[in-house]
């Protein structure tokens, strides 16, 4: 698959009823193959709705999807609709729910199985997926259902990643994960991603826009409030205050320096490695800047 194009795309919940509710107005977007987006926004903002309709999930109700050389109105058929999927990959919020196999391979190999794999290929595309996420080969013939939370989560995940799909969207990746499998996690998001992957994920972790994301879109409304790269949008308080985002530690930490006059110099730090590193600079040079 190639780029990912929104044109004047239109979301409406129980349209051409008494009660329709606008998703998503006039929303127009270009993504380039192998980018990695992050998107973040208030509750109710249209995030999740717009990555629905990306994996066909919903169709627009007015205006076009175009992913490579499938396009997406609101006259798709199911075959149009097949294409889009087989290219794109969906990791839900708690996406352990979804697990119905008898096995944890059997539910890995689901998904390659469905896109028409034979059984050969689509055994060894999960077993590779199932490793990608550090996952003991032990488990391979239990029950899902019979291991933790987090083996959970990862074997959900193994499953839409054995599909090989070119466009992954995650939401909340992290949410429920302890803080040593949520960075095994996303590190491998972002070997995907150095790999070619186009990434699109929703969160609520301004750390992990910052440290992953080339661009940040930001959703308010339904409609696409901002979308630049993290530096861009964590250097924008005025923006960042109207849509109601918190920025990353490092980005607010930065700032109540500035407001005691230690000015760090080389720019926002978006890590807390970044912030380390200035300081460092900056109390080597004196700390307190001159204006």
């Amino acid at each position: 698959m190639s780029a990912i194009e929104f044109l004047n795309v239109d979301y409406i919940y129980q349209a051409d009823t008494p009660m329709a509710a606008w998703a998503i107005k006039d929303f127009s977007l270009k993504l380039e193959t192998g980018s990695f987006t992050a998107i973040v926004g208030h509750t109710g903002s249209g995030k999740s709705t717009l990555m629905a309709m990306l994996d066909g999930l919903l169709v627009p109700t007015h205006g076009q999807l175009r992913v490579g050389e499938v396009v997406i109105d609101n006259r798709a058929d199911k075959k149009a609709l097949a294409r889009l999927r087989q290219g794109v990959g969906y990791v839900f919020q708690f996406p352990e729910s979804q697990l119905f196999a008898e096995t944890v391979l059997k539910d890995v190999m689901f998904g390659p199985l469905n896109l028409g794999v034979s059984p050969t290929q689509a055994k060894e595309q999960a077993l590779a997926a199932l490793e990608a996420l550090k996952l003991p080969s032990d488990i391979n013939e239990r029950s899902p259902f019979e291991l933790s939370g987090g083996q959970m989560r990862r074997v959900a995940i193994a499953g839409v990643l054995a599909m090989h799909p070119s466009v992954l969207i995650l939401d909340e990746p992290t949410a429920g994960l302890d803080p040593q499998a949520s960075t095994d996690l996303l590190d491998l998001v972002d070997q995907l991603h150095q790999k070619g992957t186009t990434i699109l994920m929703i969160t609520h972790q301004m750390e992990q826009a910052a440290r992953f994301a080339d661009h940040v879109l930001v959703m308010n409304h339904g409609q696409k409030a901002a979308f630049m790269t993290p530096h861009e949008l964590f250097s924008n308080a005025a923006l960042l205050n109207e849509a109601g985002i918190m920025p990353p530690a490092s980005v607010a930490f930065a700032q109540q320096l500035q407001n005691h006059d230690l000015r760090l110099t080389d720019g926002v730090p978006l890590t807390i490695e970044q912030l380390a590193d200035q300081l460092a600079i900056r109390l080597k040079q004196g700390g307190r800047a001159n204006g």
